[in-house]
Protein backbone atom coordinates (compact mmCIF):
# COMPACT_ATOMS: atom_id res chain seq x y z
CA UNK A 1 0.00 0.00 0.00
CA UNK A 2 1.40 3.40 -0.86
CA UNK A 3 0.65 6.79 0.63
CA UNK A 4 -1.11 9.33 -1.55
CA UNK A 5 1.11 12.06 -3.01
CA UNK A 6 0.61 15.29 -1.03
CA UNK A 7 2.46 17.48 -3.51
CA UNK A 8 5.07 19.32 -1.46
CA UNK A 9 7.70 17.28 0.41
CA UNK A 10 6.88 18.98 3.71
CA UNK A 11 3.14 18.77 3.20
CA UNK A 12 2.60 16.39 6.08
CA UNK A 13 4.47 18.58 8.54
CA UNK A 14 1.67 21.12 8.77
CA UNK A 15 -0.43 18.67 10.75
CA UNK A 16 1.70 18.56 13.89
CA UNK A 17 0.09 18.71 17.32
CA UNK A 18 1.92 21.90 18.34
CA UNK A 19 0.60 25.11 16.80
CA UNK A 20 3.02 26.95 14.48
CA UNK A 21 5.39 29.43 16.12
CA UNK A 22 5.30 27.47 19.38
CA UNK A 23 8.51 27.47 21.36
CA UNK A 24 9.48 24.24 23.05
CA UNK A 25 11.72 24.86 26.03
CA UNK A 26 13.64 22.20 27.98
CA UNK A 27 15.17 23.23 31.27
CA UNK A 28 16.63 19.78 31.96
CA UNK A 29 18.43 19.67 35.27
CA UNK A 30 18.68 23.44 35.75
CA UNK A 31 16.72 23.21 39.03
CA UNK A 32 19.41 20.91 40.41
CA UNK A 33 22.16 23.30 39.36
CA UNK A 34 20.35 26.15 41.11
CA UNK A 35 19.95 24.14 44.31
CA UNK A 36 23.62 23.13 44.22
CA UNK A 37 24.78 26.71 43.79
CA UNK A 38 22.62 27.75 46.74
CA UNK A 39 24.23 25.12 48.95
CA UNK A 40 21.12 22.96 49.38
CA UNK A 41 22.37 19.90 47.56
CA UNK A 42 22.92 17.60 50.55
CA UNK A 43 21.10 14.81 48.76
CA UNK A 44 23.45 14.91 45.79
CA UNK A 45 26.78 15.20 47.59
CA UNK A 46 28.83 16.99 50.19
CA UNK A 47 30.39 20.32 49.27
CA UNK A 48 34.00 20.73 50.43
CA UNK A 49 35.71 24.10 50.01
CA UNK A 50 39.44 24.64 49.53
CA UNK A 51 40.91 28.10 50.14
CA UNK A 52 44.40 29.16 49.07
CA UNK A 53 46.21 31.41 51.54
CA UNK A 54 46.33 34.95 50.12
CA UNK A 55 50.14 34.95 50.60
CA UNK A 56 50.47 32.43 47.75
CA UNK A 57 48.45 34.18 45.04
CA UNK A 58 50.65 34.85 42.04
CA UNK A 59 53.85 33.57 43.68
CA UNK A 60 56.61 31.41 42.19
CA UNK A 61 57.14 27.70 42.79
CA UNK A 62 60.25 28.49 44.88
CA UNK A 63 58.24 30.84 47.09
CA UNK A 64 55.47 28.26 47.54
CA UNK A 65 57.97 25.55 48.49
CA UNK A 66 59.51 27.80 51.14
CA UNK A 67 56.02 28.64 52.40
CA UNK A 68 55.43 24.90 52.78
CA UNK A 69 58.71 24.53 54.69
CA UNK A 70 60.61 22.85 51.86
CA UNK A 71 63.87 24.24 50.54
CA UNK A 72 63.93 24.23 46.72
CA UNK A 73 66.75 22.21 45.16
CA UNK A 74 67.12 24.96 42.55
CA UNK A 75 64.98 27.64 40.94
CA UNK A 76 64.69 25.53 37.77
CA UNK A 77 63.72 22.36 39.65
CA UNK A 78 61.26 24.08 42.01
CA UNK A 79 58.24 23.53 39.76
CA UNK A 80 59.00 19.81 39.38
CA UNK A 81 59.60 19.51 43.11
CA UNK A 82 56.27 21.21 43.84
CA UNK A 83 54.46 19.07 41.24
CA UNK A 84 55.74 15.95 43.03
CA UNK A 85 54.40 17.24 46.37
CA UNK A 86 51.05 18.14 44.77
CA UNK A 87 50.73 14.70 43.13
CA UNK A 88 51.58 12.94 46.40
CA UNK A 89 49.02 14.98 48.36
CA UNK A 90 46.34 14.46 45.70
CA UNK A 91 46.93 10.71 45.90
CA UNK A 92 46.47 10.80 49.69
CA UNK A 93 43.22 12.80 49.78
CA UNK A 94 40.23 10.52 50.51
CA UNK A 95 38.30 11.79 47.50
CA UNK A 96 37.07 10.00 44.38
CA UNK A 97 39.30 10.23 41.31
CA UNK A 98 37.04 12.98 39.98
CA UNK A 99 34.70 15.54 41.53
CA UNK A 100 32.42 18.18 40.11
CA UNK A 101 33.40 21.79 40.84
CA UNK A 102 30.50 23.94 42.05
CA UNK A 103 30.37 27.64 42.96
CA UNK A 104 32.12 28.21 46.28
CA UNK A 105 30.06 29.49 49.19
CA UNK A 106 31.11 30.50 52.68
CA UNK A 107 28.84 27.89 54.27
CA UNK A 108 30.76 25.07 52.53
CA UNK A 109 33.11 23.54 55.09
CA UNK A 110 36.89 23.75 54.75
CA UNK A 111 37.99 20.28 55.87
CA UNK A 112 41.63 20.59 54.80
CA UNK A 113 42.84 24.14 55.56
CA UNK A 114 46.48 23.44 54.69
CA UNK A 115 48.03 25.07 51.62
CA UNK A 116 49.31 21.82 50.08
CA UNK A 117 45.85 20.21 50.05
CA UNK A 118 44.41 23.32 48.44
CA UNK A 119 47.19 23.34 45.84
CA UNK A 120 46.51 19.65 45.13
CA UNK A 121 42.92 20.58 44.32
CA UNK A 122 43.44 23.90 42.51
CA UNK A 123 46.30 22.61 40.36
CA UNK A 124 44.22 19.67 39.14
CA UNK A 125 40.86 21.27 38.45
CA UNK A 126 39.13 23.29 35.78
CA UNK A 127 36.05 25.44 36.25
CA UNK A 128 33.92 22.31 36.15
CA UNK A 129 35.84 19.23 37.31
CA UNK A 130 38.73 18.04 39.51
CA UNK A 131 40.71 15.02 38.34
CA UNK A 132 43.26 13.32 40.58
CA UNK A 133 45.38 12.09 37.66
CA UNK A 134 45.52 15.45 35.84
CA UNK A 135 48.99 16.96 35.43
CA UNK A 136 49.26 19.85 37.92
CA UNK A 137 48.84 23.33 36.44
CA UNK A 138 50.61 25.43 39.07
CA UNK A 139 50.23 28.78 37.30
CA UNK A 140 46.47 28.34 37.08
CA UNK A 141 46.29 27.22 40.72
CA UNK A 142 48.13 30.28 42.00
CA UNK A 143 45.66 32.60 40.25
CA UNK A 144 42.59 31.12 41.93
CA UNK A 145 41.62 31.83 45.52
CA UNK A 146 39.13 29.06 46.26
CA UNK A 147 37.09 26.20 44.87
CA UNK A 148 34.37 23.88 46.14
CA UNK A 149 34.20 20.23 45.15
CA UNK A 150 30.98 18.26 45.35
CA UNK A 151 31.89 14.90 46.88
CA UNK A 152 29.42 12.16 45.83
CA UNK A 153 27.32 10.61 48.62
CA UNK A 154 29.06 7.23 48.31
CA UNK A 155 32.38 8.91 49.23
CA UNK A 156 31.10 11.22 51.99
CA UNK A 157 31.83 8.66 54.72
CA UNK A 158 35.56 8.95 53.86
CA UNK A 159 35.64 12.66 54.70
CA UNK A 160 37.00 13.64 58.11
CA UNK A 161 34.48 15.11 60.49
CA UNK A 162 34.45 18.90 60.62
CA UNK A 163 34.82 20.28 64.13
CA UNK A 164 32.40 23.12 64.93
Amino acid sequence: MSLPDRGEPGGLLHNMSAPPKSVVKYSGLSNLATSISQGTAGVFGTPVRFVLPADLLGKTASYVLRYLGVEPVSAKAAAQQLDALINARAADLPLPDGCVVIPAALQHPVIWPDALSTLAILAKCSDSIWLRTKQPALNAALKRRQVTLLVPPLFAHRLPKVSP
